[in-house]
Parts: structure tokens; sequence; C-alpha cells
């Protein structure tokens, strides 16, 4: 690993794994291994065990092994759960880079994504040009080349679930905060390079690239849609680089601010019923539960009904760690359970979450499944509660 980066290494965790006390109070945690009839091989326990093994040399890294640790969406509910408070999540990712290091992961789909990025900056090997096409459909806007705010759309905002690009910039606008972006020349945070163990193109490029291009337009605060994108500037990055010149918000923590500051005021009530997913990234990751509900509870007329699993408790929607890459199937199925018995028994059709990715994965399960859930981003209420 570059000598630049301060990401753990499994050396690091090499005494916690000995403090695993196989209580199984992480089992019934695991999305996954929910939805792989229990089977321990796939659950944070066995995974630890997977790992001890191979690290004490009893086991390869045979391909079902390696398989066996991709299962996992780094969800981090495993830890909410662990009475020692092992970080499995962190040590899977962790034991993922020393399989890239030996030349036994990732898994093929997880190559692939790493080419694109290479290739194209991003993860859909979409052609950069087409990076900001959705402006278009916010409507005359001058974005200045500096300012003291920038939007870092993120790839999946940028690509494939637009709408969420384009109602943050239109809270933006309607607020008169003067922001910049990096438009075009935007690229790939490196987060699912990251999740997947491919850590040395991000430490020795991505990471510094972005950083520098941000820096040099001003900026005094980062935005961002994407709760992975979030993440990894917020956590990721200063690890690899050292504080950053500049704050890093999400979204939802930027408008909040807004809020409380008299910029962003409801006024028309909104008469809808609905519900609230927290991303894994954002929420057991980051700690940020409290600024999405606080804007929600904000706007008159509003129903917002919990989930019974929620904040720390809150379910995977199973996009996340690389899962959605190499097991797409699996992925969205897990979204469909979390839409069944989490979000429906709410008697809310409604869905709100600040995060592409897991709106991707729920609107992709509530179509195949036949769920009738309509699934939307925080930033997509604001607009429709200020009419814009």
């Amino acid at each position: 690993m570059p000598a630049s980066s301060g990401l753990p290494t499994l050396k690091d965790f090499e005494e916690k794994l000995y403090l695993c006390n196989h209580c199984g109070f992480c089992r019934p945690a695991c999305p996954v291994m929910r939805r792989m009839e229990m089977d321990e091989t796939v659950g944070p326990r066995g995974r630890m065990l997977l790992i001890h093994g191979w690290m004490s040399g009893e086991l390869k890294p045979t391909k079902p092994l390696v398989e066996k640790l991709y299962l996992c969406t780094a969800c981090r509910y495993c830890y909410v759960k662990c009475p020692p408070g092992l970080e499995i999540d962190k040590i899977v990712e962790a034991a993922r880079y020393e399989l890239v290091k030996v030349g036994a992961g990732p898994l093929e789909p997880h190559r692939i994504v790493a080419s694109r990025i290479a290739d194209y900056n991003n993860p859909f090997a979409e052609p950069p040009s087409n990076r900001t096409a959705w402006l278009k459909k916010v409507g005359p806007i001058e974005i200045p080349e500096k300012a003291k705010v920038l939007y870092w759309v993120g790839c999946m905002a940028s690509y494939r679930v637009q709408t969420t690009a384009i109602t943050t910039v239109k809270i933006l606008k309607h607020a008169n905060v003067e922001f910049t972006m990096l438009g075009n020349d935007e690229g790939c945070c490196g987060s699912i390079l990251l999740r997947t163990g491919q850590r040395d193109p991000v430490v020795e490029k991505y990471a510094k690239r972005n950083v520098e291009m941000i820096a040099a337009k001003g900026v005094e605060t980062l935005i961002t849609s994407c709760a992975e994108c979030f993440r990894t500037f917020y956590m990721d990055y200063p690890k690899i680089l050292g504080e950053l010149p500049f704050e890093v918000l999400h979204s939802s923590q930027f408008f909040e601010r807004l809020m409380k500051d008299g910029v962003l005021k409801f006024g028309e009530e909104l008469p809808m019923k609905i519900t609230y997913h927290d991303p894994c990234h954002l929420g057991r990751h980051a700690g940020v539960y409290d600024e999405p509900r606080n804007i929600i509870k904000a706007i008159p007329g509003l129903e917002f009904v919990e989930m019974l699993r929620s904040r720390e408790e809150a379910r995977c929607c199973g996009a996340g760690g690389g899962l959605r890459y190499g097991f797409q199937d699996l992925s969205i199925a897990m979204a469909a359970d979390r839409l069944r018995e989490d979000v429906i028994p709410t008697g809310a059709r409604v869905v709100v979450t600040p995060c592409p990715s897991c709106i991707l994965n729920l609107r992709d399960a509530s179509r195949q499944y036949g769920l009738g859930v309509e699934v939307i981003d925080l930033t997509d209420l604001i607009c429709r509660a200020l009419r814009i």
C-alpha cells in the first residue's frame, strides 16, 4: 500500500479477530444472511472465521472463500449488534484489499467497474461529456467558475438517478446559494473501489485529483447528494490525505442549515404520508440521522411515520459494498425485503431517502416485485414542499 494511505489494513485488526466470542447476535441482523437461508459462512460471524482461517494459513483464498467475503454490503448493522464492538465491515474491507494484493480478488464484475472508472471516470462507462446533460432540465442557471460552495453530484446522480441532481440544484437556485460544480471534469470519488479492496488507484490518483480540483475553485464547503460519496470525502479522504481544505456536508445537512437560518421556508401544506429510509453510509457510518428528519418534520401537512427498524437499526437496502455490482438479483431481493417488511407496514406508500444508490435499488425492487411503493429523494420532497 502506498505510504501516504492511512486506511486500516488487516494487520491493524489482527488482535481484534480473537475478540469475537461467537455469540451470534450479529446473525439475524445480517441482511445477506437472512436472504441466504441463514448460511453461517455468509454472515458476520462466519466471515470473521474465514478471515481468521486465511490469516492463520489454515485456509487458502479459493474462489468460494473470496466470493463469500464479497457477499457483504458493509452496512455496519453487525457492529451495532456486536457486544465487543467489532467493526466487522472495516475488517472485511481490509481483507478484500489483501485479497486484491495477492491477486485473489476482487470479483470479475468489480474488476470491470474499476476498468470503466479508469477509462471513463465513472463506473457505468458513460461518456464524460454527458455527465451534466441533466442540467438542461433545471432551467436557466449560471454556474460560476469559483464559489465558496461546490456541489459534488456523484456518478449515480449524474447518470442513473438524475432527479436527485435536478432537485438539488433547484433548491440551491431557490435559496439563492452561489455554488459551483466541476461539470464534466467531475469524476468518480472511488467509493466502489475502496469497498471492494481496490484501494491503490484511489490513494494514488482519485483522492488527490478530486481534492485539488475542488480546492482550486476557492471552495469552503462541499456538498454531495450521495451517501457513499459523502462517506468517502468525509471519512476516507482525510485518512488518505490528511485534513481537507474544505468542509464536507451531505445535502441534507446543508439544507437543514439553510432551513434553520430561515433561508428555506415551508409555507403551504403538503398532504402526504411518508416514511424515511436511513442510508447505511449516511447513518451507521457517519452518524447523520437527525438532519434529514428535521427537514421532514418541518414540512406542514406531512404525515411522517417512522419504520420500526430505523436509525441505527435500519435495514440495508442491499446496494452497498459492491453487492449490487456483484450480485444484483440478491441485492434487489434485499431491497424488496426492506420495502415489504419495514416500509409497507407503516401504511405509507412513499419512502424518502437521501441517497441515489438506495433510490435506484429500492425503485428496482418495488417495480420488479410489484410492491407499489414510490421511492423519492429528500430533495424531491423538499421541491414538492416549496412548489418548485
